[in-house]
């Protein structure tokens, strides 16, 4: 088993004590001497090592999930389409000219509460041929457009033999688009030195709209160990590596003349720190625990963790609890289960945990997002996220419906999820700071408590109910 142990109080003769009672526990990796440590070590060694050593912290290595919202298929549909005389079903995504879009992303179930039936990517022609048999109908439909287009949903949609679904491109002219709306009145300085760590699957350097990214590191472990140079490609992971860039530009996109997009404190200077793998898949906590550790080390004042696990555990609590003893406030997704309790790390009580709310008026009509409307309702067209989780452990919430926000490339599309909430409150968290010299001027757990208190407070109830917005939209 793998399992970090970070070695508190008399932590530097822990790790001989480990030597002398089990001569198979293989340290890893370590953050410093006496310091956390990444071991593989049998079962025995560990009851060993924790009976000769009860004071250490022994935690099993898990990995965190992004808190972004998309819906997969995980079983085939029941309909047999490789029969003699069934014919798979064919749709076509355009425009509203009738004219093809090319890789929107189609996920159709036949079954939505067993995630049954079947997806496919449009070619250049629109077309996306399902296993599914003609004439089906569809509990649910989703598209996942390209960059630069909504999506799409639609219930009890009948697979006709000539379906069409039409897709609508974004309008960053569009004034009701929701992070436009959310960061209102705030200047195009705002979080001016004010230094925000994004520890997600890494930000694009070359984004005409984020050339305030500073640097960063490659965390994965598991990419530098043996390759220590690998520790400065920080960009975007290989592999689902768009989160990143998406968050970093809700925080502090710069907009330009060609591109008017704006992040909601485009003053900042952003810093990546990659924990998501090329490979695909979660981060570890041991990652996740170095990152923060290193976002603190290079002066970052808040930490944006879009990211979340079912469970607790002590390394990332410890570095959590350890940035705000630094002065470092760290905001996290409240974790995307659909009214389930707030996920790890954002349960944490020192952790401003954050919900996704939406303005239903805000996407089009027929794009992805109007099935994530949901109950509770407030006012000005406000909800919260359908995904959304709840509980007494919610501070905040903060837009996390049809945000659209930069992608790699020099790319722009929408994005769900408290993943997008989080960052959002960053960023006013960011212009806050930057606005009041004398939080700005306090040191170790002084300035996060009162950054902490000073967001509270400004927060303005939507009517959702204290489980649901915490103390409510920052404004």
């Amino acid at each position: 088993m793998r399992a970090t142990i970070p070695l508190v109080a008399r932590g530097a003769g822990g790790l001989a004590t480990a030597r002398a009672v089990a001569a198979d526990v293989n340290v890893i990796d370590s953050v410093s001497v006496d310091g956390p440590k990444l071991v593989e070590m049998s079962p025995e060694a560990e009851l060993n090592l924790r009976l000769q050593e009860p004071s250490l912290k022994i935690v099993p290595l898990v990995r965190y999930e992004k808190m972004r919202v998309v819906f997969d298929i995980e079983r085939q549909p029941s309909e047999a389409v490789s029969a003699a005389g069934v014919q798979a079903a064919v749709l076509r995504v355009e425009d509203d000219g009738g004219n093809p879009v090319e890789n929107a992303r189609v996920v159709a179930f036949t079954n939505f509460r067993n995630r049954a039936g079947d997806e496919g990517r449009s070619g250049a022609d629109g077309k996306v041929a399902l296993r599914i048999a003609t004439g089906t109908t569809l509990e649910r439909v989703y598209v996942y457009g390209p960059a630069g287009w909504w999506g799409y949903f639609e219930k009890s949609f009948s697979l006709s033999q000539n379906a069409v679904i039409r897709l609508q491109a974004i309008d960053l002219a569009g004034q009701s688009l929701a992070l436009r709306r959310f960061r209102t009145n705030l200047p195009l300085t705002a979080g001016d030195q004010i230094v925000v760590g994004i520890v997600d699957s890494g930000i694009d350097p070359q984004h005409p709209l984020l050339p305030n990214v500073s640097g960063g590191a490659n965390m994965v472990l598991d990419e530098t160990r043996d390759d220590p140079g690998q520790v400065a490609d920080w960009g975007p992971a290989a592999t689902d590596g768009e989160h990143g860039t998406h968050v970093a530009g809700i925080v502090g996109a710069r907009p330009t003349a060609a591109l008017d997009l704006a992040g909601v404190a485009p003053g900042v200077t952003l810093r990546s720190y990659r924990v998501f793998p090329h490979t695909g898949g979660g981060a570890t906590n041991y990652d996740i625990m170095n990152a923060i550790d290193r976002a603190v080390q290079d002066g970052c004042h808040i930490i944006n963790l879009s990211l979340g696990g079912a469970s607790e555990d002590e390394a990332v609590r410890a570095a959590i609890g350890s940035a705000l003893d630094n002065g470092v406030l760290v905001i996290a997704a409240a974790g995307n289960d659909g009214r389930k309790p707030v996920s790890f790390p954002g349960a944490l009580p020192f952790c401003v945990a954050v919900s996704a709310m939406g303005w239903s008026d805000s996407f089009p009509t027929t794009s992805s997002e109007v099935g994530d409307i949901a109950k509770p309702y407030g006012s000005n067209s406000t909800f919260l996220g359908a995904f959304s989780n709840f509980g007494p452990q919610i501070d905040l919430t903060g837009p996390g419906v049809g945000i659209v926000s930069t992608l790699p490339g020099g790319r722009f599309g929408p994005m769900n999820g408290t993943s997008m909430a989080s960052p959002a409150v960053a960023g006013y968290a960011a212009f806050l700071l930057s606005s009041e010299a004398t939080i700005l001027a306090l040191h170790g757990a002084e300035r996060s408590t009162a950054l902490r208190d000073r967001l509270f407070g400004a927060a303005t109830p939507l009517g959702f109910g204290r489980d649901y917005e915490g103390f409510g939209l920052p404004s």
